[in-house]
């Protein structure tokens, strides 16, 4: 009986400092004042990979972080929460970070980030971190330093997944194609983990390809889908419209990605919640696809002799806007070309025009869309025609003749010729102009203009000398020669120097890529950040392939690193060219990329800049 009553005290007493010890949990978790703040390394390199991070030790919601310039966003915001039991004490802390990289030298300032604690708006403290060249002395790091060197070590120790759980593939509809025909590749991710991020991305240069991106995605949409039974994650990060350019085995090279995933804590446990719950922390797991190769049949023999080059499925027409006309008037001539295939490659078809009428070159006007479906659309020649003489002129006939894949056939789009008839305009000598008097006032104006010889009033200088066979004579004779040989010659140039493409897109290349510039910084105005990148991105590889003459089944970064190299173009110069080209394609998919498109502005024009100094 007594020990039953001893019992009795015993869990009353246990009940009793339960409740104690709880009522001094909530008490330190109230007590405690709120305290809000940033940490990051105070120096690091250009280039260096980094953490910020803004700790709470309370429990806080609604965090907004500052504007973040100067530095490349790699990853963030990530979220923790810890929770430890010391000595009777409860506390409670939450964290928010961002992964960061030093782009260029300085010394830049991160403002206070705010959060909601208890009701309140709590502010941090701002940080100064000093971007400097080469690597950051471990002194100057802080805790901040101390912190990225920790979970360095535990991204590289990771060692949760099995290879099966996340994965990345390259997938094409088709592994054998002719040369031209489209191919549709989709870059995918597939996972069975938490995905919070997505790191340094190293895209297939998909060299013998000519090649446009379809799809447009500036944050990658995961959805649910079974592969071969078992539940996945999967995520288009860009799908692309292939078209081989040349015969044989052509090998797409693999994507590395590299994906921060949240996982449970392999250590050991670091508070009693940790138990009972586990611990969760951010991995950084490489990623890497396997290469994809695709047989490319040449076409085979018998090409027409106005074989386009294109392959596909494709109509002709062409259209002049007046059959009649009158000497010295313009006519517009429009050839289009429409249907499925690559269009951005038809050319300016050679047509042959009668000696007196008057061609410009044509004019280009494109109503191209690329879908899922690949390439399609209409691409018009418009040319403007005068005719000098009057008359009936023939314009045409025209043909157009492509390959299709479909039939394994060449076929060819006839169409008649035009007869174009015009008439004598003002201008238009018909023949030698002749004289006609018709009434008295045109003879007396005759009568004024000749005048009788007066005979006898000016002495006449004896003739001993001749112009004949003169310096004057000969010169007379000499110079127009001399002018017509010049001008013989200035033709030619002008025609052999618009038969050598290369040299001509080389002069323009530049012109050529500044107006792309300026397309771009109208979508900067415009907030269209995908589209924006994807100009920025155009202007540099199309500015590097005209410039150098690098054909388009050939560009790559490689090519693009090793002509320049060839054309003595400094090697810093060079690499700042290819780092442009390496941000402008990773800023369409990070976080943040609408804040940095100014200085991507600046840094793609600025390295067009330097390589056209030097090339």
């Amino acid at each position: 009986m007594i020990g039953t009553e001893r019992a009795k005290e015993l869990t009353v007493n246990a009940i009793l400092t339960y409740m104690l010890t709880g009522l001094m949990m909530v008490s330190s978790m109230v007590l405690r004042a709120q305290d809000f703040s940033a940490s990051a390394p105070q120096q690091v390199s250009v280039g260096q990979r980094f953490q910020i991070t803004w700790t709470l030790n309370a429990n806080g919601s609604n965090f907004v972080a500052p504007e973040i310039t100067g530095f490349q966003v790699l990853g963030g915001p990530n979220q923790s929460t810890s929770m430890q039991f010391i000595n009777g004490s409860m506390s409670q802390s939450i964290s928010y970070s961002y992964v960061l990289r030093g782009m260029q030298e300085g010394e830049f300032k991160v403002g206070p980030a705010k959060i909601n604690a208890n009701g309140k708006t709590v502010s941090s403290n701002e940080l100064n971190i000093k971007v400097v060249k080469g690597a950051t002395q471990s002194t100057n790091a802080g805790n901040g330093g101390a912190q990225q060197q920790q979970q360095s070590q535990q991204q590289s120790s990771s060692s949760s997944g099995n290879g099966n759980d996340l994965y990345v593939r390259v997938e094409v509809n088709k592994r054998s194609v002719d040369i031209g025909e489209e191919i549709m590749a989709d870059l995918k991710i597939y996972s069975r983990v938490t995905i919070v991020n997505f790191d340094d991305w190293k895209m297939p240069s998909f060299e013998g390809f000519w090649t446009k991106d379809v799809s447009d995605n500036q944050q990658i949409q995961l959805q649910n889908e079974i592969i071969d039974g078992v539940m996945y994650q999967t995520g288009l990060i860009k799908r692309v419209v292939l078209y081989p350019q040349k015969s044989g085995e052509l090998t797409i090279e693999p994507m590395e990605l590299g994906v921060i995933v949240r996982e449970r804590s392999a250590g050991r446990s670091r508070s009693i919640f940790d138990q009972f719950f586990g611990g969760y922390e951010d991995f950084k797991r490489p990623v890497k696809s396997n290469p994809v190769t695709i047989k490319v049949n040449a076409l085979p023999s018998g090409k027409p002799s106005d074989f386009s080059g294109l392959t596909g499925s494709f109509n002709m027409k062409a259209t002049l806007d007046k059959t009649e006309t009158k000497a010295n008037e313009a006519v517009n001539l429009k050839f289009t070309i429409s249907g499925d295939g690559n269009l951005y490659q038809a050319q300016a078809p050679v047509l042959n025009f009668p000696p007196d009428i008057e061609v410009y070159d044509p004019k280009t006007a494109d109503n191209i869309k690329v879908g899922n479906g690949g390439i399609s659309g209409s691409r018009t020649f418009e040319y403007v025609l005068i005719p000098r003489y009057g008359g009936e002129f023939e314009i045409g006939p025209f043909t157009f003749s492509y390959y299709d894949p479909k039939t394994d056939q060449y076929k060819t789009i006839s169409q008649d010729a035009f007869v174009l008839k015009v008439e004598k305009g003002e201008g238009d000598e018909a023949g030698p102009s002749q004289v006609k008097i018709t009434n008295k006032e045109d003879i007396q104006l005759i009568g004024s203009d000749i005048r009788f010889i007066k005979q006898g009033q000016y002495p006449l200088a004896s003739g001993v000398s001749f112009f004949y066979r003169s310096i004057g004579f000969y010169a007379a004779l000499g110079i127009p020669l001399l002018l017509f040989v010049l001008f013989i010659g200035y033709v030619e140039y002008q025609k052999n120097l618009g038969k050598d493409v290369g040299k001509l897109k080389s002069r323009k290349a530049t012109g050529l890529a500044k107006k792309r510039l300026n397309t771009a910084k109208k979508l900067w105005d415009e907030s269209k950040t995908a589209a924006f990148y994807e100009e920025v991105f155009k202007a540099l590889s199309n500015y590097a392939a005209d410039k150098f003459s690098i054909p388009m089944a050939q560009l790559n970064k490689d090519s693009i690193r090793n002509t320049m190299a060839a054309r003595n173009v400094p090697s810093a110069t060079v690499e700042a060219f290819i780092s442009v080209l390496d941000k402008t394609e990773f800023a369409r998919f990070a976080p943040g990329a609408d804040k940095q498109m100014g200085s991507m502005y600046d840094d793609a024009l600025n390295a067009i800049i330097k390589v056209e100094d030097h090339a």
